[in-house]
């Protein structure tokens, strides 16, 4: 048995030994090495399961309520991505990469831990392409102008192409939008009369920033570029023969008009429609891109006893277009 004053120096010496511990541990907060630090993963993903990992996402980790230094790094091939060395405290994350939804998440940064999070981001529709032109049509039954804006857009989604929801087309500083019509997968296109806009007037239109919004079904949006119109085609092509129902012998007819004086860039276009006993129209020939300088287009085909008629456009280099009255003829062999 030891004594008091044996058991007393003993104790006092093994207290003198932990004094003297090494604490080289980076985590003990008595370490000269101390580092109050840990470090952020995760990973990037899509939306569906079969959607591939996100590489080259941006993934941003700044401190709460700001102030502090934001770390910055990038999802690799995996999708994966890790920030280290980062203080601890609360911390918001953000992904966010070109035509992706951005997401944010919040995290709580421990000394020597790690916290996780993890991303799946939506990939915003797409507008492969877009089209918005002025139609200026001239017609025998209403006796009057028919103008109409007529926008085409071609979109598709990354994460699955049937996730487009609806394409509309957007004019923000009137406050105007409409919806266009699926035709064809990812084809989509609107044809609205004059009475159909903001004024009752195509030429409202002119010069305003048009743009087309693609519309997911998790409710995101994709924009295309601004569209800008730049004419309606005043100007009515005008038919000389054959035209007011005149008859004629020849199978293959030589459809003529009238040179239109215009200040810019044009082409002809020249449709032939066959009119059935019903009175419904069929096309049977269209020939565009017919130089301004022509005023004149032989009919491809041999046309049988009946009735026709054949418009001739006027279509500028935007695709803004005007259309003469319809010409008629019947073909008596």
């Amino acid at each position: 048995m030891l004594r008091y004053p044996t058991a007393l120096l003993l104790i006092l010496a093994l207290a003198g030994c932990m004094d003297s511990a090494p604490h080289d541990n980076p985590f003990d907060p008595e370490s000269e090495r101390y580092e109050d630090e840990g470090a952020v993963l995760g990973s990037v993903g899509g939306i569906y399961p079969s959607t591939p990992a996100r590489e080259g996402v941006s993934v941003r980790v700044r401190p709460l309520g700001g102030g502090g230094i934001e770390r910055m790094t990038a999802s690799n091939a995996m999708g994966e991505f890790m920030i280290d060395r980062v203080p601890k405290g609360e911390y918001v994350v953000m992904a966010e990469g070109e035509g992706l939804r951005t997401e944010t998440d919040t995290v709580s940064v421990r000394a020597g831990q790690t916290a996780r999070v993890d991303f799946r981001l939506d990939a915003l529709p797409v507008i492969l392409t877009q089209n918005a032109r002025t139609v200026h049509i001239e017609q025998w039954v209403q006796e009057s102008s028919l103008f109409q804006l007529e926008v085409e857009a071609i979109v598709t989604d990354r994460d699955r192409a049937t996730d487009v929801n609806g394409v509309e087309l957007v004019v923000d500083d009137i406050g105007f939008r409409i919806a266009l019509t699926q035709v064809a997968p990812g084809h989509y296109e609107g044809k609205f009369d004059a009475a159909q806009l903001p004024g009752g007037q195509v030429q409202a239109f002119l010069g305003r920033p048009l743009r087309i919004e693609v519309t997911d079904v998790n409710g995101n949006v994709g924009t295309g570029a601004p569209m800008t119109l730049v004419r309606v085609v005043e100007q009515t092509p005008l038919t000389a023969s054959p035209q007011g129902t005149e008859t004629i012998s020849d199978p293959s007819p030589t459809l003529v008009w009238r040179p239109a004086q215009i200040p810019f860039t044009f082409t002809y276009r020249v449709d032939l429609y066959q009119v059935d006993g019903a009175g419904i129209p069929r096309l049977l020939e269209s020939e565009s891109g017919i130089d301004a300088s022509v005023t004149s287009y032989d009919v491809t085909r041999t046309l049988g006893e009946g009735n026709y008629y054949w418009t001739v456009w006027i279509v500028d280099a935007a695709g803004n277009r005007s259309r003469s009255k319809e010409a008629g003829f019947s073909v008596v062999l």
